[in-house]
């Protein structure tokens, strides 16, 4: 079994982080669980739930499998994770150990150990969650969310992907062909203003002869 165990991915899908944090659904307390693929930002699987337990945790890992398609990938995900009961049960580390992954524990208090996804948290928070004091229903809060997260995918561009979008960064798959599709971006908006200053040069003289 190959292992990817470096924290600065240069592809999708060798490093991911899971979390969740809390949102209120018509008084009560639920909770909006995630797994976001390091490389790209991008949110490979998420849900809401009333409650965290092993259960909750081991669904959205098979869904995050199925949705990445990575059965027959050589390289599984290095999953970084806090020690919460719901992660360290027995049931977990064992479905993980199936899909050959590999836990990887974030320590105690170290909120920077796992610093992409609770980034993605403080966005989610600001943007989303704080702006409903209150989701109405599970259905309606499932529905805002699959929203915003659509939004954050494909629309607003992250400052860390070079103001790439986590989707277009998740599907182009490979650091070193968003770094040239950098590069290119960046020569032809060179080009455009250089022709641009030309005409208006042009412009200038041809007024100044007359």
């Amino acid at each position: 079994m190959g292992i990817c165990a470096i924290y600065e991915p240069f592809a999708p899908n060798q490093v991911w982080g899971e979390d969740w944090t809390i949102l209120s659904i018509n008084g009560l307390r639920h909770y909006l669980l995630t797994i976001i693929d390091y490389f790209s930002r991008y949110i490979v699987a998420w849900a809401i739930v009333k409650t965290v337990s092993q259960r909750e945790v081991k669904d959205l890992l098979v869904i995050a499998y199925i949705n990445e398609g990575i059965e027959d990938s050589e390289y599984k995900p290095l999953l970084r994770l806090d020690k919460g009961s719901p992660n360290m049960a027995y049931g977990t580390r064992r479905l993980i150990r199936d899909l050959e992954m590999v836990i990887s524990p974030s320590r105690v208090n170290r909120p920077t150990d796992n610093a992409r996804q609770e980034r993605w948290y403080r966005t989610v928070k600001q943007e989303e969650i704080y702006c409903h004091v209150d989701y109405p229903s599970q259905e309606m809060a499932r529905r805002c969310m699959a929203r915003y997260i659509e939004e954050y995918h494909e629309v607003r561009p992250h400052q860390a992907l070079w103001n790439y979008t986590p989707g277009f960064v998740h599907r182009l798959g490979n650091k070193t062909l968003l770094l040239e599709h950098r590069r290119r971006m960046i020569q032809i908006a060179k080009e455009q203003r250089l022709r641009s200053n030309r005409a208006l040069m042009g412009v200038a003289e041809g007024g100044a002869s007359n």
